[in-house]
This record gives C-alpha cells, sequence and structure tokens, in this order.
C-alpha cells in the first residue's frame, strides 16, 4: 500500500510539472535560478480542472538570494499528510534542467566504470533449485567482476558486498526479489567499490544506525531498487564514500530520512522517488559537491531537501511536495539551487 501511494506520487508530481509546463510557463522551470511554487488544493484526481488552474496560477521565485527568498515564500497551505491521492499513470518525462549544464558541473558518475567493469561468471540464486539459495553464499563464491543474479523470493538475510560484483534481481515469475533484513541491521551493505547493485526491492532494515542500503566504498552504481519500511536511513552513503550513482530508485517509509550523506563528497543522486520520511526525504551532510537533479521528494515529516555544512551542492530539476519544509538550507549557501519546482509545502524555501 505505502509503495503503490509512493508511485501515485510520483505519477502525481511529473503530472502538475506537465501541466504547469503546458500552461505556458516554461520559463519559471527551465530558466537560470528560478523556483516555481505552486499550490494544489489537497488531493486532486487526474485530469483535475483544479490541478490544472493552480498550475497556471504558479509564482516564479528568483533564488538569486536565497535568505530573502525564503523570508518571502511562506506556504500558507499546510502540508497534506498523506499527499495527493492520484490515480497511477505512468509518470510524464519532462526536461527540467540543461543536461549538459548539468553534466558539466557534476563530478563523474559510476556508471561507466561499474558497468563496463562485471563481466565474470553468472552465481545464480533461488529459493529452490539454484546453485545458491542466499545472496551471501552467492557473493561469498564470487570474485571481482562477477555478477550474482537474485531470482523471484524473499531472502531474509543481511548482505554484505565485499567484492567488485554486480547484484541483480531479476523477477524469475513471481515477482521483485526481496532482501528482508527483518528490523535487524542494514539490509546491504556495500563495503567493495565499484560495485553494481539493481533491480532489488529491500525492506525492513533495524533502527539507528542501520540503513536498506549502507555505502561506506566509492564509483557504486545503485539503480532501479525499492528500499521499503527502513527503520532508520532508506539509504546512507557515509565516511568519505565518493562517486557514487543513486538512480531511479524509490525510498518509501523510512523512519530518518530516506537518503542521508554523510561526509560522502561528489556524488549524485538522481531521478529517484523518496516518499514518506520520518525526517528529511533527503539529507545532506557535511558532504560537498553533490548532485541532486531531476527526484521526486514528498511527504517528509520535515524537510523534502536539507543541506546542512554542505557547499558547492547542485539541486535542480526536482519535485518537491507536500513537505515541512521544500528546501532548507543551513551553512550550505554556495553552490545551485533551482530550478526546482516546489508544490504544497508549509514552507516552500529556508535558509540559516
Amino acid at each position: 500500500m505505502i509503495k503503490d501511494r509512493t508511485y501515485r506520487l510520483a505519477a502525481s508530481a511529473w503530472l502538475a510539472l506537465a501541466v504547469f509546463i503546458s500552461a505556458g510557463l516554461v520559463q519559471a522551470v527551465v530558466s537560470d535560478d528560478i523556483n516555481a511554487s505552486v499550490d494544489l488544493p489537497g488531493p486532486v484526481s487526474l485530469g483535475s480542472d483544479v490541478a490544472s488552474e493552480a498550475a497556471a496560477g504558479a509564482v516564479a521565485i528568483d533564488t538569486s538570494n536565497f535568505t530573502e527568498t525564503a523570508a518571502q515564500t511562506e506556504n500558507d497551505t499546510a502540508a497534506n499528510e498523506t499527499g495527493p491521492a492520484i490515480d497511477a499513470v505512468a509518470a510524464t518525462s519532462v526536461e527540467v534542467a540543461n543536461e549538459t549544464e548539468v553534466e558539466a558541473a557534476t563530478a563523474p558518475e559510476a556508471d561507466n566504470a561499474t558497468e563496463e567493469g562485471v563481466g565474470g561468471r553468472v552465481h545464480a540464486v533461488c529459493l529452490n533449485g539454484c546453485e545458491y539459495t542466499t545472496i551471501q553464499a552467492a557473493i561469498a563464491a564470487s570474485e571481482d567482476g562477477d555478477l550474482v543474479e537474485v531470482g523471484s523470493g524473499t531472502y531474509n538475510e543481511n548482505v554484505i558486498v565485499d567484492r567488485r560484483i554486480a547484484l541483480r534481481g531479476v523477477n524469475t515469475g513471481e515477482g521483485v526479489p526481496v532482501v528482508n533484513a527483518q528490523g535487524n541491521g542494514s539490509a546491504v551493505v556495500l563495503r567493495a567499490s565499484g560495485v553494481v547493485l539493481e533491480g532489488l526491492q529491500i525492506a525492513n532494515a533495524g533502527l539507528y544506525p542501520s540503513a536498506g542500503v549502507e555505502v561506506v566504498s566509492n564509483d557504486n552504481l545503485i539503480a532501479g531498487c525499492s528500499i521499503l519500511d527502513s527503520g532508520w536511513w532508506g539509504i546512507y552513503l557515509k565516511g568519505g564514500s565518493t562517486n557514487n550513482t543513486v538512480r531511479d530508485c524509490v525510498t518509501s517509509n523510512s523512519g530518518n530520512d530516506g537518503i542521508m550523506l554523510y561526509k560522502a563528497p561528489g556524488n549524485t543522486l538522481k531521478e529517484n522517488t523518496v516518499g514518506d520520511s520520518g525526517d528529511n526525504g533527503i539529507q545532506i551532510l557535511e558532504s560537498d559537491r553533490n548532485v541532486l537533479e531531476r527526484n521526486v521528494v514528498g511527504n517528509s515529516t520535515n524537510s523534502g531537501v536539507f543541506l546542512e555544512k554542505s557547499g558547492n551542492a547542485i539541486v535542480m530539476g526536482n519535485i518537491i511536495i507536500y513537505n515541512g519544509v521544500g528546501i532548507r538550507l543551513l551553512g550550505s549557501e554556495s553552490g545551485r539551487i533551482g530550478p526546482n519546482l516546489l508544490l504544497n509545502n508549509t514552507r516552500d524555501l529556508e535558509s540559516a
């Protein structure tokens, strides 16, 4: 249910952006250093005239002076606890930022290094009839460059990836494979560098300091994963972890932050959906030079995006919806914030 609601949130946010652009306000989204603030009147249905009217009345916000802007943009609409209830639709693909400009400013992504580095043996994991019945056993038997392929089923274990492999979930007919930590510790820990982690549902990580996916290494690619019901963080990058890419992932119902970066510089978070976080959707703490682009962040108790003591960040092309504060900066004024689309946050921008 939570997963379905998160996907509806993403679909509704992209719909609002499409309506916003079709209303002739493209300049407010794609021009330099502009954030657009839109109030939607609570739950709306697909194709609602009300949504179109709200988008057409959007206010463009110039963020060249972020502190002054934050003081002027308090949103009187209270954050809706559950977010908009919109029928699930295919997300509309809308370019909201200049791709060349963003890529020129970011550190090299991990995609190429990791994907090209995997070309060894394949180790199959399934509940019955495969070489391995646990993911950890397959990893233990692998070498750098191997592929561990996990079939449908629920795997009640904590997974530590300590060699440069690809760990890939494959729907073999009974759904996306699930790594279930059962409330104990981090579900998946990336200790080796150059890992590809993709196609898995990762659930029920434990309380502090645990995460659905914990990263303590470099040059990794995390793609196409769903991280659900984490006791603390959904995805956690820490300890100097750099040049990692997290893309096309969903985090939902995290007890604390959906995605947390702590002392982890030079990473890229793109095209993710982060919903129903108990604290912040995405928090960047003491981590410079990170890029957040084209993410949908919603229903966070505190901030959708919170940068603290983190310089030279690029936060652009994101949809930030139904949070306590949309974007909050604390000692993090350098870098580029905008363009982004802010929808129905209690307060859109805050800086200190």
